[in-house]
């Protein structure tokens, strides 16, 4: 028996090797969203407080009155008149009252910080970690499985996202209302026990499809 036999002959099948798919799968996905969990929150948080989080950036006011007191003076060096100074003014004044300048994804960052302090980035981090390891589970393992292609990939993503949805309404619910619960299983138990699975859990479910099923196709194909 040659090398490639043998390697052939050893080589995993069944449900070994859906289990090493789903496992792999599995682990990427927990480890890669589980990463990115400080980036989910301030992200929620923007959606969620679009007031709070679309406050005056200092740097583009600063910008601002450089520019306007700029123009102030190259004017008085023109002429005695004030009425530019009161223009500026006026102006600055209507911009600080009439627009919202986003702070941006690093500002948001500090914002939270300060206010809640580094471990508030982290809300959430068990239902993301433990939703997306079940996702991928789910969906490599899936799409394996099926071997269908389009067909299987989004067969893989709607049973993936069953189980995702569940923990990605905790972890919504933990950071849009920071005293809800204190982790994952009292978060998870409280909407379960105030709001049942239906309305608790699935609420999303839709748009979480909608979302996520292109983009799995995609992705295998």
């Amino acid at each position: 028996m040659t090398s490639v036999q043998t390697q052939a002959a050893l080589a995993p099948t069944g449900a070994s090797l859906y289990a090493r798919f789903a496992l792999a799968g599995a682990i990427c996905c927990g480890v890669t969203h589980g990463a990115l969990t400080p980036v989910d929150v301030v992200k929620t948080r923007i959606q969620l407080e679009p007031t709070v989080y679309n406050k005056i950036a200092q740097l583009e006011l600063k910008l601002e009155f450089i520019w306007c007191w700029k123009k102030i003076f190259t004017f008085r060096t023109k002429s005695a008149s004030a009425s530019p100074a009161l223009d500026c003014r006026s102006n600055t004044l209507n911009m600080l009252t009439h627009h919202d300048f986003r702070l941006g994804m690093v500002a948001s960052f500090r914002q939270v910080v300060k206010a809640e302090g580094a471990g508030a980035l982290m809300t959430g981090f068990g239902p993301t970690f433990a939703g997306y390891f079940l996702q991928g589970a789910f969906k490599f393992g899936g799409y394996e499985f099926w071997k269908i292609y389009l067909v299987s990939s989004g067969i893989a993503e709607f049973f993936a996202d069953v189980a995702l949805c569940p923990l990605e309404a905790t972890r919504i619910r933990l950071v849009s209302q920071p005293t809800f619960a204190t982790g994952l299983v009292s978060g998870f138990s409280r909407i379960l026990k105030e709001d049942g699975v239906i309305r608790g859990f699935y609420s999303g479910f839709g748009p979480i499809l909608l979302k996520q099923i292109p983009y799995t196709m995609a992705k295998f194909v």
